[in-house]
């Protein structure tokens, strides 16, 4: 079977400094997910607190990949594809305890122990949304195994509204899915809708699909993390570079969020990615491939 093949058609709308220049048109998502799961070495690692099983496709020096709240490793096969001729990427997910809470401290540790599983002394990670907290956690643990860290969508601390707080005690106690949650697909497709291509209708349904088989016990144990975990104070001794990538459709709390970031982070750059939403790995995987090529490339501190 022939490898899906990119075209470089496609001008990128409203680019700024650094982003100018042809792009290829969104990748056919289902080809690749399909090449992907052909091509990737699958593996497992039992840990403590379960089982973590992921892929890993490339050639070249390890990328680390890191989930967010929901969805597999699969959400990242787009992205992975763009890099894999320069990267050794490696992607996976976040044990499910059959007993007992998960940890941030836990989180940390199993991004290295897969590391060690994979034979990797030091590695730079991508993390989104609750993959940042791990990304960071795991940073000021091993300072000495992560070199650099691509974050977007992320946080140190984020102050969680009552509805939120609400939301997540109620998922300890519910059973099933987060796709048998009421009104979540009309909620999903207000928030994101927007920022995906308007000829790649399905690549939505794809991110839908995938999130909403996390179950809701898995769901509120990350949530449970984050309400309480504040790394700020943390931050000061984080010495890698770490690049913090910003979009207009995060919203007022992401925003404060890597402003926050930006002041306690001794090496912090702040990119921005006009266009994109809060998930560019599926909406515009180029542009983001471009931003994570051009900052892993750059010279240490």
């Amino acid at each position: 079977m022939n490898a899906p093949q990119l075209e470089e058609t496609e001008a990128l709308p409203s680019a700024p400094a650094g982003e100018s220049g042809a792009c290829p048109p969104p990748l056919a998502w289902q080809d690749v997910l399909r090449e992907f799961h052909l091509q990737a070495h699958a593996w497992y690692l039992d840990r403590p607190n379960g089982r973590i099983s992921g892929r890993m496709l490339g050639s070249g020096p390890p990328l680390y990949f890191l989930n967010g709240f929901a969805g597999s490793h699969e959400l990242y096969s787009l992205l992975v594809w763009l890099l894999r001729d320069e990267f050794r990427c490696v992607v996976f997910d976040y044990p499910a305890p059959v007993r007992g809470s998960l940890t941030l401290d836990g989180l940390a540790d199993d991004v290295v122990a897969v590391a060690d599983t994979c034979g990797d002394r030091t590695f730079p990670v991508y993390g989104s949304s609750f993959g940042s907290l791990v990304a960071l956690a795991a940073m000021t643990r091993h300072p000495d195994r992560i070199a650099r860290a691509v974050l977007q969508a992320a946080f140190a601390h984020r102050q969680l509204s009552s509805v939120e707080r609400f939301l997540i005690s109620l998922c300890h106690v519910l059973p099933g899915k987060l796709q048998n949650v009421p009104a979540r697909m009309a909620v999903q497709r207000q928030n994101h809708l927007r920022w995906f291509p308007p000829f790649d209708a399905t690549r939505l349904q794809f991110y839908l699909d995938c999130t909403g088989r996390t179950t809701l016990a898995n769901l509120a144990r990350r949530g449970s993390i984050v309400r309480l975990c504040d790394l700020r104070p943390d931050l000061s001794r984080v010495e890698q570079p770490v690049l913090l990538i910003r979009s207009e459709g995060d919203g007022r709390v992401l925003a404060d969020c890597c402003d926050a970031l930006a002041r306690g982070l001794p090496h912090a750059t702040v990119e921005h990615l006009n266009d994109t939403g809060q998930i560019p790995f599926l909406t515009h995987p180029h542009r983001l491939a471009k931003l994570i090529r051009a900052f892993l490339a750059a010279p240490p501190v």
